[in-house]
């Protein structure tokens, strides 16, 4: 099989369009067309429903889809191989990142990184962990970082660096901050009941916190009188230091700044923060050190 047609038919089907998938191949639309319309007839069978914009695969398509993204993958995963095993270390290793922590971990880990495999560019892309997931699976990304519970991790393999804690974060200037901690660290114990009239600052439901989150407070048996929602965990701190509300925080992003005081929940609500990878996928050196670096960071930033 030509391995750049196949790449070709996968990308009409990733951008769902004939003209948008020419544009990042870089052929031409109707020479594009014409290979499709070939290996349609060599089939028997149409391969993708047109529509404008919106082309989907057939029944014929999605098999013949399924067949060319393991071949990709199976390209993939020996060009690696035979680049480790020549020592050339000539390899591209694309990482995704979530937003906000994800560039934090990456600026700390790649002076050390860089200095191991100066041959080797890393390529950062920034995207939530749901959409991560996606490309993991279908390989355009190498190693992903991830906040997530068990439950929401699919079969992809993931690589745990560390765990960490949901916390109650209360402006200190709110009468029910009375007994909290201006560390996380050192935070004691209260029952989320007692801050069911606050207004709250929660996370947009796209987020794979919106799920712990929204089990703690059923768990408390009222549902959040919400100010606003946000995508950002920076934000919820933000406000809370503002003094406009309560918020349901993870650990790395509460700081120390004096305004904010930290409860502990009775259930230690946490999850992981993991670094993710395609399952049978190769792990290589390159990949395994930058995994061992990961691990060192959260090990200190969450100690």
């Amino acid at each position: 099989m030509d391995l750049h047609l196949i790449e070709n038919i996968v990308a009409i089907a990733d951008e769902k369009s004939i003209t948008k998938a020419a544009e990042k191949r870089f052929v031409t639309q109707s020479a594009l067309n014409q290979q499709l319309q070939k290996l349609e007839a060599e089939l028997g069978t149409p391969l993708f429903r047109r529509a404008r914009g919106n082309w989907q695969p057939t029944q014929a398509g999605e098999a013949y889809l399924q067949a060319a993204r393991s071949m990709l993958l199976m390209k993939k995963d020996a060009y690696d191989r035979i680049a480790e095993a020549a020592a050339e270390n000539r390899r591209r290793l694309s990482v995704g990142l979530i937003p906000e922590r994800g560039v934090d971990m990456f600026t700390a880990v790649y002076p050390a990184f860089h200095r191991a495999f100066p041959e080797v560019r890393l390529e950062p892309v920034e995207c939530p962990v749901r959409r991560m997931q996606k490309l993991i699976s279908l390989g355009e990304i190498d190693l992903g970082l991830a906040t997530l519970t068990e439950g929401q991790m699919d079969e992809n393999i993931y690589h745990p660096m560390a765990r960490e804690e949901i916390l109650l974060a209360v402006p200190r200037e709110n009468p029910l901050s009375e007994g909290g901690a201006v560390s996380w660290r050192d935070a004691p114990e209260t029952d989320l009941p007692r801050f069911a009239a606050q207004p709250f600052i929660r996370i947009y439901q796209t987020s794979t916190m919106s799920e712990l989150t929204d089990s703690l407070f059923a768990q408390a048996g009222f549902s959040p009188k919400v100010l606003f929602s946000t995508a950002s965990n920076v934000s919820k701190y933000r406000i809370v230091e503002a003094g406009l509300g309560c918020a349901l925080l993870p650990a790395c992003y509460a700081g120390d700044g004096g305004k904010v005081v930290y409860f502990r929940l009775p259930q230690r609500p946490s999850w992981q923060i993991t670094l993710c990878s395609r399952m049978d996928g190769f792990l290589g050196k390159t990949e395994k050190r930058y995994i061992e670096l990961c691990k060192d960071y959260w090990r200190e930033r969450l100690k």
